[in-house]
């Protein structure tokens, strides 16, 4: 999970679901939270990629019984700085 956060790079929704997978195999929810946090913070290069990837995820997330980011309130933060770039 490191090497691949350490890459600069978006990986592909295939990737983040075998990711996700192993996470719930390991019983490590909060880890599979944080990975998809990076995930959709990787996806701010490209308009529309987390949307995309979103799309892609969500119905094995469901299969999991993760929670979505947007359900936990993590879409938002709450204690942000303003990021001038978006």
């Amino acid at each position: 999970m490191q090497r691949l956060h350490l890459e600069d790079a978006v990986p592909p929704p295939e990737v983040v679901i075998s990711g996700l997978k192993a996470c719930k195999r390991l019983n490590d929810i909060a880890l599979a939270i944080r990975f998809v946090e990076s995930v959709k913070f990787k996806c701010k290069v490209a308009k529309g990629a987390w949307e995309w990837m979103k799309q892609e995820i969500e119905p094995t997330m469901k299969q999991l019984g993760l929670p979505t980011l947007e359900e936990l309130g993590y879409d938002t933060p709450e204690l942000a700085v303003i990021d001038y770039d978006d």
